[in-house]
């Protein structure tokens, strides 16, 4: 009967049985949560994992039927492994393995060539969550001194317990798409709710508040599926629209297309406030808080006027995972456009195996790195110059609804491969808006290297013209060594990509990282131009000594 129901109103919204089923999920978050706050208040923590536990599953049977046993599976393979090697390298990597391994085993298996809400939705999820739970336990043996200030959040210095993992995997603020969150948090979030000295507030105006605004998202996510539907992009009526209609078609469609995302995520977040999940307790005088798991931060997402802006606002526990645990382990590689590319070609495989996955996060990567080009050579305009006052207030308006403009055009042509997901219909698309987004990110990026390198000789010419007979030797050096500072500096400038917007601090090199993020805060904050740098390679000995030990804290981060 109720699935009679289930299947009346799915076909009355318009969508999947199993969005509905899905949503539903996300909403049982809340009484669970009330329940707990309400009826759990003087259990022992052995009575949340318990709770948890049941209170999972039970969501996963209700939506994947017997295929709840691959996350099941997942636990008790996992706890094994952490109980057995927890803590040595060998765990990462066997854990890494099994969960990326059974995760794109499934993907093959099932074949699709559109996006599914099935038994991989939650699986993804938690195939993060323990992949990250192995490197914390492996974090917890090593010192203090070699464990960086973000490790320290979250390391562990033993392996759980199997009904502490199942409690971790299964809890029902995080279980169907998130957000992220470390095994260190989870406990702590039940030993404050089990303390007789602080407990988190229920906060329920709050969670109201999230579940409002992912409601509202939710609707404009349905407006796209009844009016802009995704495969009218492959049609011949989209084909029939002029070039400049086309376009505006992917912006609107991008903007409600992402809304579906937004939803969840912020619906999932309010169940996490209210059963202390969230919780963040105050320190030097600030307040407690409830962003533990804060996943949107919807007014800054709104208003993003650039990638960075973006990145920094949306999905970010994911993003926070992946700038911890991928990005900042890539260290070794040496330069930090590679690692961008690693993390976000990991990213992409981790939603599955279509090309379409590929294709849109390894265009994130030229996007990111144009965006910052263009606004770099943007603030070489010199528009204070030629402008009043209330000439140069206008065009910093302007240009701020431009930027704005720009960058959610750019984000729908990049959801473009990802919604459509196969080869054939994405290329058809971006075949169909004469593949406009790749030749502007490209030209910028081409234009950027040009400009670099106009600079640079006409740096070196005026170095030459500076240097008088009686100083030709210290010159030639210093003019080396103002070459190298140019390269090292643009070349940082251009790869310090950030997925979170949070400095890298990995425990390989504390000191150098930290001297080298001071020079780009500098380098960010410059108004002078490359040559004006340049020229003070030439104003005497301290000026390129100072230079010199600013390549060399700059070499031990980037290879040339």
């Amino acid at each position: 009967m109720a699935e009679g129901n289930i299947g009346t109103l799915a076909q009355k919204i318009g969508t999947s049985e199993e969005a509905v089923r899905f949503v539903i999920s996300l909403l049982l978050g809340y009484p669970l949560a009330i329940f707990q706050r309400l009826f759990l208040t003087k259990a022992p923590p052995t009575a949340y994992h318990v709770y948890y536990t049941l209170a999972g599953l039970s969501i996963m049977y209700f939506n994947f039927g017997i295929a709840t046993y691959h996350s099941a599976l997942s636990v008790i393979v996992n706890w094994a492994l952490l109980h057995l090697l927890g803590g040595s390298f060998r765990s990462v990597v066997l854990s890494f393995i099994y969960n990326m391994g059974t995760l794109l085993l499934h993907y093959y298996l099932l074949g699709t060539t559109t996006y599914v809400i099935n038994f991989t939705t939650p699986q993804c999820v938690l195939t993060l969550r323990l992949i990250g739970l192995a490197w914390d336990i492996y974090d917890g043996t090593k010192s203090p001194e070699k464990q960086s200030e973000s490790q320290k959040k979250v390391v562990l210095n033993r392996s759980p317990t199997l009904l502490e993992v199942s409690g971790f995997v299964y809890h029902f603020g995080g279980l169907m798409v998130g957000p992220q969150f470390p095994m260190k948090q989870y406990l702590f979030s039940i030993g404050v709710l089990t303390s007789a000295e602080e407990k988190p507030p229920i906060s329920i105006m709050l969670a109201l508040q999230k579940l409002a605004t992912g409601v509202v998202y939710l609707c404009l996510f349905t407006l796209q599926t009844i009016y802009l539907p995704d495969d009218y992009m492959i049609s011949q009526g989209f084909e029939d629209l002029d070039l400049l209609s086309r376009w505006g078609f992917v912006f609107i469609w991008g903007r409600l297309f992402v809304c579906k995302l937004v939803g969840v995520w912020l619906i999932s977040e309010g169940a996490c406030i209210i059963c202390g999940l969230a919780y963040t307790p105050g320190s030097d005088g600030n307040p407690s808080r409830m962003d533990a798991c804060q996943n949107m931060k919807v007014v800054s997402y709104e208003l993003s006027g650039s990638p960075d802006e973006l990145i920094q606002s949306f999905n970010i526990s994911t993003n926070t995972w992946l700038l911890s645990y991928i990005y900042k382990r890539m260290r070794f590689l040496g330069m930090r456009l590679v690692s961008h590319v690693v993390t976000l070609s990991y990213l992409g495989i981790w939603h599955g195996l279509l090309s379409g996955y590929q294709a849109a996060f390894l265009f994130e990567v030229a996007w990111v790195r144009g965006a910052r080009e263009l606004e770099e050579m943007a603030r070489r305009v010199p528009v204070s110059r030629v402008l009043s006052a209330a000439g140069v207030r206008i065009v910093r308006w302007v240009a701020l609804a431009f930027r704005w403009l720009f960058t959610w055009t750019i984000f729908g042509y990049m959801l473009v491969p990802f919604a459509l997901l196969v080869a054939d219909k994405w290329i058809k698309v971006y075949t169909s808006l004469h593949w406009i987004g790749h030749l502007l990110i490209g030209g910028v990026l081409v234009m950027s290297v040009v400009v670099r390198s106009f600079a640079r000789r006409r740096a070196t010419g005026r170095g030459v013209e500076m240097t008088s007979p009686q100083t030709v030797t210290q010159s030639s050096a210093s003019s080396k060594t103002a070459q190298t500072f140019v390269t090292m500096a643009t070349e940082s400038k251009t790869t310090s990509w950030n997925i979170a917007n949070v400095s890298d601090d990995s425990s390989d090199d504390e000191t150098t990282t930290k001297n080298s993020c001071v020079q780009e805060d500098i380098l960010e904050k410059q108004e002078d131009t490359v040559t004006q740098n340049l020229v003070a390679a030439y104003l005497g000995p301290s000026q390129t000594q100072l230079l010199d030990k600013f390549v060399w804290e700059k070499g031990e981060n980037v290879r040339h």
